[in-house]
Formats: structure tokens, C-alpha cells, sequence
């Protein structure tokens, strides 16, 4: 029976990494004791959530097991309460032993979450950990959710390409996730492209899929340090949608709901479902719609029109296929190119969740347009102004 649990789980793995034609879509923090319900499990069903972090230091731990494999979910299992330390000998491994242990042949299990947002100088204790869960677990993958640029002290380095690319290489990672909340108050973060411009580019160089996240829920709320927008439906789905263009294979929601507190103290026993539900549904099935596009695609290229991030590139002619002679618009705009299945895709990407960006573009033979809701529209050679509305994506296949 162990082998036929190890032998799903590990079908389940290439599933999540990608293997299928879906893009995972996970809500991080999951639910405290009070939150383990049935119904609070449909919700996420109903909302096309894939998987979610379970905290293992709680009772109804084993339950959550069980309501997300009778509801179709899976288990990110947090060991943070166990492995979040700075030094091998501040952990208990015969706690993690007996965590892993007890957990590793549930089927609902999709993997180990052993920290969040490390420096550069944590890869020997990271490394040790993940290879020591490896071993007792070897079905399932270990994540590690690595930093945004923000801070060069906490990275390690000034180069944040450096600091990602090291990690994928030491810590031998299967999967390369890294959260970036850049909805703020003033736009959108310019450095976040930078940031996705690393990390996708570390996933090619060592093929293992990239995991994005999205805010979901307001990060720091009203008061005078807020710098960050509360979500809007608008803004969630300018961050999933760049991302994806990015070549993104799992799509992490920072939260399910809005908990209250703070960031940095969320009140995990908040039971209530919010707004923040509502814009994460409609943002993750929306995303579903086209999900097909982008699941196991191989992005070539990255290219921006106008105003170009920092560390981007501008989109020039010579970047265009045979079937697109021009293509410009009235603001600046994330143009990505991409390939899934031998079929080719433009994907331009509107950069502001506050207007729509009109598109001039010239064919020069028959193409399709694929929208949110995945109706396919056939257009003619010629030249088109099309509109892109606030935070959406254009999908042109050709």
C-alpha cells in the first residue's frame, strides 16, 4: 500500500510541476484550527484553488489532510514551526522525523515547505535540511520561497540575479519560487520586472518551473506607513497576467481572504470570509480560462513597449514574427513571446490596472485572438487598433 501511496504521489508531483496542461493555482496561509471545514474547503474548490499551505503544528492538521484530498486539493505542509531556525543544531530532527514520517503517505500531500524569504547565508543550513527531508521523503519536493529584491542586506548580494541563480544552484531546487507584492499605492512596482526577468530566465537555465505570487489581500492596510494598493479585481489580474507572460506554472495567492492584522501578523484565527475571496475567484478563473496557453510553454522573449523597467529590454522591430509587420501602443506594455505545442503565441500585457491601452498592429496573415473568457475571434491580414482593458492581456495566435 506505501508503494502505490509513494508511486501517486510521485504522478501528482509531475502533475503540479507542470506535466498537464494546467497551471496550479495555490492560496498561501491556509486555515487555523477553527477554519478545518468542509464547507471552507469547497470554497476553495469553487474558486479553481489547486493547493494550499498547511501549518503542521495544529490539530486539526491530519483533518486538513483529509478534507483537501476529498475535495480535490493538495497540501503544501509547512515544517517552518520545526526547521524555521538560522543553525542546524537549533532544530529537532527527530520532531521533523516524526512530522515527515507521519504525513509523507497521505495522498493529499504535495510537498514540504521548509522557509520563507532566506538570505544568501542560509544556503548550508537550507541545503542540510532540505537534503535530510529529501532523504526521508524522496516523493515529494521541498520549497523554498526566496526573496524579492527589496532588501540588498537580507539577499546577501547586490546582484539579485546572483542570489536567485545561487540558490537554484546550490539547494538543487525542483521549483523556484519568489514572492513580489508590486501593486502600490503610487503603480506598480517598477522592479518587480526585474525581479520576474531573474527568475524566469533561472528557471530556463536550470529547467525547473516558475512559481509567482500575487496579492491578493491588502499587505499593510491604511495608516501612515501603508505603501501598498488594497487588491482590486484590476490589479490581481495585472499581476497573474504578467506573470504568466513570464512563463509562470504555478500562480500563488498571498492570501485566500484577507485575515486582518497585519502582514507580518495576520490573524490566523479569523474564520471570516472576505472581499478578498470574491477578487481571488474571479481573478483565478478568469486565469483558468486560458490556462491551456501557458501550461508547459517556453517563453523566447520578453520585450517592453515605451518606457523600458530597469534591466528590460524595449521591443524592436526585429523582435516581430513573419506575421506581425507593426505593432505599437499608447502606453507602456509587456510583450512576451512564446511557444506551447508548436503553436506561437504574442502575449502583450496591459502595465497599468487604472486605464486601458490601445494597440496598433498589422498582420500580414490571418490570426486569432483568444479572450479572457477563451473565446477564440479569427482576424485578417491588415492593420488593427485593438483595446486592452485595465490590467488584461492581449493573446494572439499565429
Amino acid at each position: 500500500m506505501k508503494r502505490l501511496y509513494i508511486l501517486a504521489a510521485l504522478l501528482l508531483c509531475f502533475h503540479g510541476l507542470g506535466a498537464e496542461e494546467k497551471i496550479m493555482s495555490m492560496g498561501y496561509l491556509g486555515f487555523r484550527d477553527a477554519g478545518a471545514t468542509m464547507e471552507n474547503f469547497q470554497r476553495l474548490a469553487e474558486a479553481g484553488i489547486d493547493m494550499i499551505t498547511l501549518e503542521l503544528d495544529q490539530d486539526t492538521a491530519e483533518l486538513q489532510l483529509d478534507l483537501a484530498q476529498e475535495t480535490g486539493l493538495k497540501i503544501l505542509a509547512v515544517l517552518a514551526p520545526y526547521t524555521g531556525r538560522s543553525a542546524i543544531e537549533e532544530v529537532d530532527f527527530a520532531q521533523v522525523d516524526s512530522v515527515v514520517n507521519r504525513f509523507k503517505n497521505h495522498p493529499a500531500l504535495y510537498g514540504w515547505h521548509i522557509f520563507d524569504e532566506p538570505g544568501l547565508k542560509m544556503i548550508p543550513f537550507l541545503k542540510y535540511v532540505k537534503e535530510h527531508v529529501e532523504a526521508l521523503d524522496p516523493a515529494h519536493p521541498v520549497y523554498i520561497n526566496l526573496n524579492p529584491l527589496g532588501s540588498i542586506r537580507a539577499l546577501g548580494t547586490d546582484y539579485y540575479a546572483d542570489y536567485i541563480d545561487t540558490y537554484a544552484r546550490e539547494c538543487d531546487l525542483k521549483l523556484l519560487s519568489y514572492d513580489c507584492y508590486p501593486a502600490m499605492s503610487y503603480g506598480i512596482l517598477n522592479w518587480w520586472y526585474m525581479c520576474n526577468e531573474a527568475v524566469a530566465a533561472a528557471c530556463r537555465r536550470h529547467n525547473i518551473p516558475f512559481w509567482a505570487f500575487a496579492a491578493t489581500c491588502w499587505i499593510d492596510r491604511e495608516g501612515p506607513n501603508n505603501m501598498h494598493a488594497k487588491p482590486t479585481l484590476e490589479n490581481v489580474r495585472l499581476q497573474i497576467n504578467t506573470n504568466l507572460a513570464y512563463g509562470a506554472q504555478v500562480m500563488q495567492y498571498f492570501t485566500i481572504r484577507d485575515f486582518g492584522g497585519t502582514s507580518l501578523a495576520p490573524n490566523m484565527g479569523n474564520t471570516n470570509w472576505t472581499e478578498a475571496y470574491d477578487i481571488m475567484k474571479d481573478a483565478n478563473l478568469e486565469m483558468k480560462c486560458r490556462e491551456k496557453i501557458f501550461a508547459g510553454c517556453k517563453v523566447s522573449a520578453n520585450r517592453f513597449t515605451h518606457l523600458t523597467p530597469f534591466a528590460c529590454l524595449p521591443l524592436t522591430d526585429s523582435d516581430l514574427p513573419a506575421a506581425v509587420s507593426a505593432l505599437d501602443t499608447d502606453r507602456v506594455a509587456l510583450v512576451s513571446f512564446l511557444e506551447n505545442d508548436g503553436t506561437r503565441y504574442i502575449v502583450i500585457v496591459n502595465s497599468t490596472d487604472k486605464e486601458k491601452c490601445t494597440v496598433g498592429i498589422t498582420f500580414t496573415a490571418p490570426c486569432e485572438l483568444i479572450d479572457r473568457t477563451g473565446a477564440v475571434t479569427a482576424v485578417t491580414p491588415g492593420s488593427h487598433t485593438l483595446t486592452i482593458d485595465e490590467g488584461d492581456m492581449l493573446v494572439i495566435k499565429y
